[in-house]
């Protein structure tokens, strides 16, 4: 009788409790659930214009998301949305950020890298600076214009004045560089930031296997010639070559490390193929 009675009375006490176990479940993993899936709003909007005097604008407009796909990847952006409008507009729909100025920075910035020979008097010579564009324009004795296979840059031997002295004008001098560049960023495999002396970093990058061939046959035929890395049509930086130069370089300056950190980041993602600029931006309430 004792064994008959567990028998009949075990199955109920199961019946009963089973219920109120799965309910439990549901009351505890529902929630969770829900917070996992949900995305933040995109609450930031800027609308982008894309340089109305570009050539086949569409296209250049599509080539434009892409490279800003990559750096807000690069930039660690989880979540945005990249859409094409007529007349050249691109609407991105963002997520707060946590450093907006810094982030429409790097959107804007041309990341448009070259590496040109400077026409001047080979090294132990100094290398030749006009202290105005129109003298380095009068050092080419062609009545005023630039022909094709010359470009007249601007080049500055420090970077902006830090915040503590901004009242102190940026010195730029003028090179005359010789154009088509030996290489363009589009051969760039590698570029990072890197601390150089004092607080100052600089930005070290590396070349693909043709754009090495291209450099180290240049610099092999051009000892004692003078180089520079111009960066958004800017002379950075001049160097003499002292031997031949294969597959890398370094971009000198008075780089802060955000600064740095920022323009490794646009060089590895890839130039943008036109200007463009923040026509319109909101943010919702």
């Amino acid at each position: 009788m004792l064994f008959s009675k567990k028998a009949v009375k075990q199955p109920t006490y199961i019946q009963r409790a089973l219920p109120v176990t799965i309910i439990g479940l549901i009351l505890i993993v529902a929630p969770a659930g829900g917070c996992a899936f949900r995305k933040p709003l995109l609450k930031w909007h800027l609308t982008l214009e894309v340089d109305p005097t570009v050539a086949d604008r569409d296209a250049v407009v599509l080539k434009t998301v892409k490279v800003l796909e990559n750096r807000l990847h690069a930039w660690g952006v989880k979540n945005f949305r990249l859409t094409p409008q007529h007349a050249g507009r691109i609407l991105l729909d963002m997520s707060a950020e946590s450093d907006p100025e810094r982030l429409k920075s790097l959107i804007t910035t041309g990341g448009k890298l070259e590496l040109m020979h400077v026409i001047s008097p080979p090294s132990p010579a100094p290398v030749q600076t006009f202290p105005t564009k129109d003298e380095a324009i009068a050092s080419l004795k062609s009545d005023g214009s630039i022909p094709a296979d010359r470009r007249v840059l601007p080049y500055s031997e420090r970077d902006d004045p830090p915040a503590s002295a901004v009242d102190i004008p940026k010195i730029f001098k003028w090179v005359v560089v010789e154009s088509p560049a030996i290489v363009d960023g589009s051969s760039i495999r590698n570029a990072s930031a890197v601390l150089s002396r004092g607080d100052n970093y600089e930005i070290p990058f590396s070349l693909d296997k043709p754009g090495g061939e291209k450099v180290g046959a240049w610099t092999r035929a051009n000892v004692n010639e003078y180089l520079s890395v111009v960066l958004n049509d800017k002379v950075k930086s001049i160097a003499f070559i002292k031997s031949q130069i294969t597959d890398s370089g370094v971009i000198s300056g008075s780089f802060t490390k955000a600064m740095a950190e920022d323009l490794a980041l646009v060089l590895n993602s890839g130039a943008l193929p036109a200007t463009i600029k923040i026509a319109d931006e909101r943010i919702d309430k």
